[in-house]
């Protein structure tokens, strides 16, 4: 049984803040889904970095592929009081990769998503998803290293059920 309350974890490293939880909204099909949540604030800059992570805890077919638009609004409601810059300065970003689904392999995949925001309304399509290179990857993270995913779940005291992959024979 997960814990629905978000526990928060604030840190900051030179000049970039970073705040890690598990983002719970409902869906737009119906039904609470959940995201890993990394944002990274930079503090000499105008600029923030959300990068969204599927888990494959998350009930099947209330994935943030079919609902961005919610999980961001969710995310600005929750954050709004630490986020000090304009929403159109946040650079959005989909992660998946093993820990996101039982049958995927362990390749991680970044997908910018271009939002555009109309006051408290945003918009977004399937065009503006766009998979990311590396070159792309380096230029928006910006010199960030993601955390092991294992290590920032448990943090959060957030677990994932095992693959039949993840066992060690």
């Amino acid at each position: 049984m997960q814990n629905n309350q978000p526990k928060l974890i604030e840190a900051t490293n030179a000049n970039v803040k970073q705040i890690k939880t598990i983002l719970h909204w409902l869906h737009k099909e119906g039904g609470e889904a959940h995201c890993l949540v990394r944002l990274y604030i930079w503090s000499n800059t105008f600029k923030a970095l959300a990068v969204l992570s599927e888990l494959r805890s998350n009930p099947r077919g209330l994935d943030i592929t079919g609902d961005f638009i919610g999980v961001a609004k969710s995310l600005m409601q929750l954050l709004g009081t630490h986020i000090k810059l304009s929403k159109e300065n946040i650079t959005w970003v989909m992660h998946h990769g093993g820990f996101s689904y039982y049958e995927a392999l362990n390749q991680e995949d970044f997908t910018r998503v271009d939002l555009r925001w109309k006051g408290q309304f945003c918009e977004s399509n399937l065009s503006d998803m766009h998979l990311l290179k590396e070159a792309e990857y380096r230029a928006i993270f910006d010199g960030i290293e993601l955390e092991p995913i294992e290590e920032v779940l448990k943090e959060l005291d957030w677990t994932l059920e095992k693959r039949l992959s993840d066992t060690v024979y």
